[in-house]
């Protein structure tokens, strides 16, 4: 029981474990509410991608910056600047590829799958090294 409680810490003081925690409730905030507004609501891709993207990044800013790399600074302003643009990059990444992809016939929620998969791939790295370090 020590041994588990031991790698329970140790998995919690981790940052990517964190990364992953955050990454994974930031993308069900994106997913469900591309979803309701694009599924059920019947609004536009592009702006409901454009929506669910926005509202869950804010969520995944504030909580990487303070819960996943425990940046305390308090000049938010160094980070946002850093964050806003591979945000940005992210965003135009996003869009483009639900497009491209739902116009060849892929459906919408497995291109946004596909999308954030992609990005994972980055994200971590750039968040740790320039963005959160």
């Amino acid at each position: 029981m020590e041994k588990a409680k031991y790698i329970s810490k140790a998995l919690y003081q981790h940052s990517f474990v964190r990364y992953v925690v955050i990454g994974g409730t930031t993308f069900a905030i994106d997913f469900f509410l591309l979803v309701a507004l694009h599924g059920f609501l019947n609004i536009n891709l592009i702006i409901a991608t454009t929506v669910a993207y926005w509202v869950s990044i804010a969520f995944n800013f504030l909580a990487n910056r303070f819960w996943t790399f425990g940046a305390t600074e308090t000049h938010i302003a160094k980070h946002l600047a850093s964050y806003l643009t591979l945000l940005g990059v992210n965003y135009l990444y996003t869009v483009g590829f639900l497009t491209i992809a739902t116009h060849f016939g892929m459906h919408y929620t497995v291109a946004k799958v596909i999308a954030v998969i992609t990005q994972i791939s980055w994200t971590y790295f750039i968040y740790k090294k320039y963005i959160f370090k």
